[in-house]
Order: structure tokens, then C-alpha cells, then sequence
């Protein structure tokens, strides 16, 4: 199953909304990143069900912006912040179905985003300077 061009902007719009990425920490935000092919290959190597659910994902954040914003537009046709305004709002959703579907896409943008190496060393964190080396304590029994 592959996603249709239009599809892969929509994700692409969404997940930038998620991972915008930080100029302070001098990361680039997931654009950055090759979207279209991750995501055809996790469509073609996923069950149908879980490729069902993400398109199904895909589709609820690209038309969300008639029903959250009152705006007839796709995600993509909104600005950076508009797109995160709308994330927030559909992550913070009464609805069960709504704030699930909106987290398995941010699951699968997090597996891509968290593939760069960058990335990868400031969630690991600063190397430890020192280890301090575990003994085995004796315990007399009385």
C-alpha cells in the first residue's frame, strides 16, 4: 500500500507541527528529513491494519482545520502556527479515537525523528565522566 503524493504532504505537514525541530539546540525539524520515503517504506513493511490506521491518521489531521478552525483548508494550506494551534487542539481532543489516531501518527514521525543522529545524542544526554564501580554487600545472616 502506498500513500498518494497529496498524503505524503499532509504528513509532512503534520509531523513538521509535531517536530519543528529547535534552533537553539541546532537541530533541523523533521522537513529536514526524507518523509515521503520513510513513510512508504512503513507502509509497505506494516501490517494492513496498522498501514489502514495511519492513512486513516493522515486523512483525520489533513481535513481537521474545517472542523477545528472553521477554515475550509487542508493542514498543509495552513502556516507553521496554525498547524501546531491545530495539533494541540486535536492531541487535547474529547474524543478517544481522535487524540489515539493523532499519537500513532506522532509515534511513527517520533521513530523517524529519533533515527538522526543528532537527535539521538541529545536524548542520550552528555557522556558520564565517572563510574562508579558496584560491589556486592555481604550480609552476615543472625
Amino acid at each position: 500500500m502506498k500513500l498518494a503524493p497529496i498524503e505524503n504532504q499532509w504528513a509532512e505537514a503534520a509531523l513538521a507541527a509535531i517536530f519543528p525541530g529547535s534552533s537553539e539546540e541546532g537541530l533541523d525539524g523533521i522537513s529536514a528529513m526524507n518523509i515521503a520515503a520513510y513513510l512508504g517504506d512503513v507502509m509497505g513493511w506494516v501490517p494492513f491494519r496498522a498501514a489502514m490506521g495511519l492513512r486513516v491518521a493522515i486523512w483525520l489531521v489533513a481535513l481537521a482545520p474545517l472542523f477545528v478552525l472553521g477554515r475550509l483548508t487542508t493542514i498543509a494550506g495552513l502556516v507553521p502556527a496554525e498547524r501546531e494551534r491545530m495539533m494541540t487542539i486535536l492531541v487535547a481532543s474529547r474524543s478517544y479515537a481522535v487524540r489515539s489516531l493523532v499519537l500513532v501518527l506522532k509515534s511513527f514521525g517520533a521513530l523517524l525523528y529519533a533515527s538522526d543522529a543528532r537527535v539521538r545524542a541529545l536524548m542520550q544526554g552528555p557522556p558520564l565522566r565517572s563510574v562508579v564501580p558496584l560491589r556486592r554487600k555481604r550480609i552476615a545472616a543472625v
